[in-house]
């Protein structure tokens, strides 16, 4: 990895070291790819639902953007009904990330710069976790990326301001597609005018701000249309989660999710992100950088003090810091500090990569074992089957949306439907939006629950005895259901 920091204004050597970290990067792609189809962990939740939106292509959903379903559902239809096809598409993202970021840092910085953002963005332990569990993040970070590309090559001066604000806009309307934290790239490029307003070191003008704007609605408007025809359901869900009425005002909610921060940069890396943001501020090439970053760390921040936030809900602030980092890791003198923080993180990474082969923490699990919601639910599918044959059921009634989806994934093309009951009548998931019970007379159905009661079912005439199952998730936790069996 040194030679990597080592300056040359040999084009030669440049191009030799592109095609070593080219290749690096292509190897740990490979790598995580072969630990995501020999992992024993099943698909979470999230990812079952992700998947099961797939099989319905639409232009928005309940609770998310559609990007994130349709890229699963390539995937499914390219390689089939396997846990590794859900899953595959992430680190493939990542390395493509990692390559927009190189190219973002080399036309700022430098061929050094570039091959150090990339080995940072790829060795970051969110990158590791996200190569194995893929989520809405996922692609908005390469679009993210993509859009500050497009600012870079303005500041490089390779694109002109209004073409660069044209596909910069393209980029983040895209991202919208993707998850709705896209929206705080418009809060950065305002950032930027306005300070370059101020200052006279414009970067663009209003006209390119316009444009941008204009491209960014242009390319998101396909969810847009979708949340007005269907009474802005996600964009109500995403106020639900913001949960900003439940106000609980506690700085013990802020330094968890700084906390968090590092557990997603890295603890050195991180810090020395901190660093390089408070070097550059003075440089007009790479301050506007920060606007991309600062503003959405402070928001989150302030949403943790007033309720709570998730540590990735500010992932849109590290692929600029990553091109901060990478620019201020370049210089000749910090060398050590690369190979230190770059190290670190690998190391991080490769722990990472064994616990998604091994499908499991071994003695560094916690008595909470974070994995036991990936365990169980293939066991619980296998389980039920005799019970559904026994009583000629045509539907399960799930006790919850996390039950209802991982239950869809395993009784994939049976005839069975997969409902869950809505007691209050108002959706508050996909499920009770597009798959709630309705009564249908001299139906026959299973209902699993939690509990020692059947659900609150009107018309349902309940059998009785009803059946008890369990499943092993941890080596303390079983997850259990009473199976209710019913005529409707």
């Amino acid at each position: 990895m040194a030679s990597v920091f080592a300056y040359s204004h040999n084009p030669a050597s440049d191009q030799t070291h592109n095609w070593l970290i080219g290749g690096a990067m292509l190897m740990i792609t490979l790598l995580r790819s072969a630990a995501v189809i020999t992992t024993p962990l099943e698909l979470g939740v999230d990812e079952a639902q992700y998947w099961l939106w797939s099989q319905t292509p639409d232009f928005g959903y309940f609770t998310k953007p559609p990007l994130i379903a349709w890229i699963i559902g390539l995937a499914h239809w390219i390689f089939g009904h396997h846990t590794w096809a859900v899953r595959l598409p992430a680190c493939w993202i990542h390395l493509i990330t990692a390559l927009l970021l190189w190219r973002g840092a080399s036309w700022l910085f430098g061929q050094q710069a570039g091959r150090l953002a990339a080995l940072i963005w790829i060795s970051l332990p969110a990158t590791g976790l996200g190569s194995f569990l893929i989520s809405t993040d996922t692609p908005l970070l390469a679009l993210w990326s993509a859009g500050l590309l497009a600012i870079c090559g303005i500041v490089s001066r390779r694109l002109s301001s209004t073409v660069g604000m044209g596909l910069a806009g393209l980029a983040f309307g895209t991202a919208m597609l993707a998850k709705f934290a896209a929206i705080y790239a418009l809060v950065g490029l305002m950032l930027i005018y306005l300070h370059g307003h101020m200052t006279r070191q414009k970067l663009f003008d209003c006209r390119d701000i316009s444009i941008a704007l204009l491209a960014f609605c242009l390319a998101a408007s396909p969810n847009i249309i979708w949340n007005f025809a269907n009474e802005f359901s996600t964009v109500r869900h995403l106020g639900d989660n913001a949960n900003i009425s439940q106000q609980s005002a506690s700085m013990a909610g802020v330094w968890q999710f700084i906390g968090g921060q590092f557990a997603v940069a890295g603890p050195v890396v991180l810090l020395f992100m901190v660093i390089a943001a408070i070097t550059h501020w003075r440089d007009h090439k790479s301050r506007w950088l920060i606007w991309m970053s600062a503003p959405v760390l402070a928001l989150m921040i302030t949403q943790s003090y007033l309720s709570e936030a998730n540590a990735n809900w500010a992932m849109t602030a590290f692929p600029a810091l990553t091109i901060l980092l990478a620019g201020w890791l370049g210089k000749m003198q910090k060398r050590r500090y690369g190979i230190l923080s770059i190290g670190i993180n690998f190391g991080l990474s490769l722990m990472i990569l064994l616990v998604t082969i091994a499908g499991s923490m071994g003695p560094f699990t916690p008595q909470s074992d974070p994995l036991r919601r990936l365990r169980g639910w293939q066991q619980l599918a296998t389980d039920i089957v005799p019970h559904i044959a026994a009583h000629d059921a045509a539907v399960i009634i799930a006790d919850r949306r996390a039950t209802a989806s991982l239950l869809s994934w395993h009784f994939y093309q049976s005839d069975l439907k997969i409902l869950v009951h809505d007691d209050d009548g108002i959706p508050s998931n996909h499920f009770e939006a597009n798959h709630s019970w309705s009564p249908q007379a001299g139906r026959r159905l299973i209902a699993l629950t939690g509990g020692n009661l059947p659900p609150a079912m009107p018309g349902v005439r309940w059998l009785t005895p009803n059946s008890t199952i369990q499943s092993t998730i941890s080596h303390n936790k079983q997850r259990q259901f009473e199976i209710y069996r019913g005529i409707e």
